[in-house]
C-alpha cells in the first residue's frame, strides 16, 4: 500500500523519507493529482491540525466535493481567527475506527466506522474522549490531530473490547473528519445519520 504524507501546511507528499547513518533523505514528493491517493495509507506530519486539513481540502478542491458537509465547514473556517483556535477542554484531536459486530439474538451485522474526538484532559483515569460538536470550528482549528487505533467490539461487550493499531486511507480521514463536522452548529446536517 502506498503511503502519503499530510504536512502541517496542507501538502501532500508521497513516498517516504529515507534515512541513512542518522541522514534523511527526502524523496518525497507533492501529488499533483489527489484521486490516484485515496487509498493511500496515510501518515500525519507532527504538528499537523484541522486548520492543516482544511488548507489541504483548499488546495485539492476535488476533496470538498467527497462531502456536502466540507464547504460549509471551510466556509466558517475562513470566518475564524488565523491562529489560536484552541480549547482547554481538549488536549489533541483523534481520528479512530471501530469494528462492531451486532444483531444477535438475530441476522449478524458487521459495521465499520471512523469517529474524530476531542480527548480529555488526564486526571488520572484511562483516556477519556469527548465529542468535537459543542465546540465551534474557533476552538478546534489549532488542535493538533493524531492517527488512534482501531477498536473491536463484539455484541456490544465492552469488557472485551480489543484495541490494535491499524492503518488509515486518505479516503477515511477526508470522509470521517467531513461527516463530524456536519454536526457542527445544529446545522441541517444534524438530522442525517449514519
Amino acid at each position: 500500500m502506498d503511503t502519503v504524507t499530510l504536512t502541517r501546511d496542507g501538502r501532500l507528499l508521497s513516498g517516504q523519507p529515507e534515512h541513512h547513518a542518522g541522514d534523511i533523505r527526502e524523496h518525497r514528493q507533492e501529488a499533483s493529482d489527489i484521486l490516484p491517493c485515496l487509498g493511500s495509507r496515510v501518515q500525519l506530519e507532527e504538528g499537523f491540525t484541522l486548520r492543516s486539513f482544511f488548507t489541504l481540502t483548499e488546495r485539492y478542491p476535488d476533496l470538498r466535493r467527497m462531502s456536502q458537509f466540507l464547504i460549509a465547514a471551510a466556509s466558517e473556517a475562513n470566518n475564524c481567527p488565523s491562529n489560536g483556535c484552541t480549547t482547554p477542554d481538549f488536549t489533541e484531536l483523534v481520528f479512530a475506527k471501530t469494528v462492531e459486530l451486532t444483531g444477535a439474538p438475530g441476522e449478524p451485522v458487521m459495521n465499520v466506522f471512523t469517529t474524530f474526538r476531542g480527548m480529555l484532559p488526564d486526571e488520572g483515569m484511562a483516556p477519556r474522549s469527548g465529542e468535537i460538536r459543542f465546540h465551534s470550528l474557533n476552538m478546534l482549528l489549532d488542535m493538533p490531530i493524531r492517527l488512534g487505533r482501531l477498536r473491536h467490539v463484539v455484541f456490544g461487550d465492552r469488557t472485551s473490547m480489543l484495541e490494535c493499531d491499524t492503518t488509515f486511507s486518505l479516503f477515511e480521514i477526508i470522509e470521517g473528519i467531513a461527516w463530524e463536522l456536519g454536526f457542527q452548529g445544529g446545522s441541517q446536517q444534524c438530522s442525517l445519520r449514519r
